[in-house]
């Protein structure tokens, strides 16, 4: 997988972003919104599946975070070159003012085949780096699987010779 595939799909975070649920609630004075069972948030390709969404706006900054819980929640988002990036997650957390997303709780990211697992995945759009840390178990590690790369199919040639 390529870290750099999250950036590809920054077209999307030009779009609307629409929150569908079957129940919401508003703190119109702390400016937060709470949307629960069947939340499902799309803007543009990208899209987020979750049981619980709060969406929290920062009175001086005027920028929001989103923090989708879920068993898990999902996240998906078709890429510029028309790959899918799928990952789950106990949470997924953006903060649009630092433009940074956080998975975290048994982190699943899968693309082209490839895929990193670890309790906790950072990716921060502005600098396109990421970032995965195992838990605190001793015996938790962060998995990364890469898919081998393909080979020209009319070159039987051996590559090292």
């Amino acid at each position: 997988m390529s870290p750099s595939a999250f950036a590809q799909g920054k077209a999307d975070f030009e779009q609307n972003i629409e929150v569908d649920s079957e129940r919401d609630w508003f703190d119109i004075q702390n400016k937060i919104a709470v949307f629960e069972e069947n939340v499902v948030i799309t803007q543009g390709t990208l899209r987020i599946t979750a049981d619980h969404l709060e969406v929290a706006e920062n009175s001086e900054t005027g920028s929001r975070s989103f923090t989708a819980e879920g068993s898990p929640a999902t996240y998906q988002q078709e890429l510029e070159d028309g790959n899918i990036i799928r990952a789950e997650a106990a949470m997924i957390r953006y903060d649009e003012n630092a433009q940074v997303l956080t998975m975290s709780g048994d982190v699943k990211v899968t693309q082209a085949g490839s895929q990193i697992q670890g309790h906790e995945i950072v990716y921060n759009f502005a600098t396109q780096q990421m970032r995965a840390i195992r838990g605190e178990d001793e015996s938790d590690r962060v998995t990364t699987i890469f898919q081998p790369s393909k080979k020209n199919e009319d070159d039987n040639e051996p590559i090292n010779r």
